[in-house]
């Protein structure tokens, strides 16, 4: 016997199940092709068996090119100084997983413990290197100064007749040619000095700001969270004074911004009252009122 199930279906002449042929075997009609099956006329064929669905997986935003920290700094300086903001980045970002419920409470605390950990390191490595090339750029300074003066005594020199012109031109040019790499250098110093000193630099202030109200509701989340019992008393007394420490960072490096918008708004408001009492006709006050929009929108530029 087959092993093969046969093809059936129906003739449309008799009404009769028989197999799939050229003509049914009963009336000796011809039979259309592709006619539907015996399970009745119109009745969709069993669909195929498919592989059970594969979780989707979103890949990482890729991140456009980043501001420089200062122009002229050393790729190496910059690459430090990035490593810094992406860690600061990943740390806010474990807190909304935690937060959302995305995360176990254990696995939260692991790699909330290595990013500050990493975090803390390249904090380090940024002191270490700060006062390295300060240090450096004093000796620096110091060795221009001692030049200035070598050439102001080279000139006194060659005018009392203590030395003739051809040896105080060739010492005088290589009094220039030390002074003019030694410029450079310290240019160059400076520069990577003002790039360790731009922590976060690499983020636009109104980037900053917003990192900042983030962590704001992080903590005001998590601390519901921990009243409700979601979160551990001895996970929050971990992560609290961190967060808090963050969001004074983050605060200090935009206070002057802060402080700025909320003069331009004391600005808009009192705008605002003149023109309700009359004080400013419309088209003075829209003016007026866009060119101060215009100063709030750009504070955070």
């Amino acid at each position: 016997m087959s092993t093969v199930e046969e093809r059936r279906m129906r003739c449309p002449n008799c009404g009769r199940t028989i197999p799939a042929m050229r003509y049914c075997i009963y009336c000796g009609v011809r039979l259309p092709e592709g006619a539907p099956p015996a399970g009745g006329p119109g009745l969709p064929s069993p669909p195929p068996s498919q592989a059970p669905p594969q979780p989707i997986i979103t890949p990482p935003a890729v991140r456009g090119p980043r501001r420089p920290f200062f122009p002229g700094a050393k790729s190496e300086i910059e690459q430090l100084m990035a490593g810094i903001t992406v860690l600061y980045e990943r740390k806010i970002s474990l807190l909304d997983l935690f937060r959302s419920g995305e995360v176990s409470e254990r696995v939260f605390l692991k790699l909330y413990r290595e990013y500050g950990g990493k975090l803390n390191d390249y904090l380090k490595a940024r002191e270490a290197k700060l006062e390295e090339l300060r240090s450096s750029l004093d000796e620096k300074r110091n060795r221009l100064s001692n030049i200035s003066m070598q050439l102001e005594e080279l000139e006194v020199r060659a005018k009392v007749g203590e030395i003739d012109p051809a040896t105080y031109n060739q010492r005088a040019e290589n009094l220039r040619i030390e002074e003019k790499g030694l410029n450079e250098t310290v240019n160059s110093i400076t520069a990577d000095i003002r790039a360790l000193e731009n922590i976060l630099g690499d983020k636009e202030p109104g980037e900053i700001r917003d990192m900042e109200e983030k962590l704001d509701s992080l903590m005001s989340d998590l601390e519901r969270m921990g009243e409700e019992g979601k979160v551990t008393s001895e996970t929050l007394e971990f992560v609290k004074p961190d967060i808090e420490k963050m969001l004074m960072f983050m605060g200090s490096l935009i206070r002057d911004r802060k402080e700025k918008e909320k003069r331009l708004r004391e600005q808009l408001e009192t705008l605002q009252t003149r023109y309700k009492l009359s004080e400013l006709s419309i088209e003075e006050y829209e003016r007026r009122k866009r060119e101060l929009q215009a100063e709030i929108d750009k504070v955070w530029k």
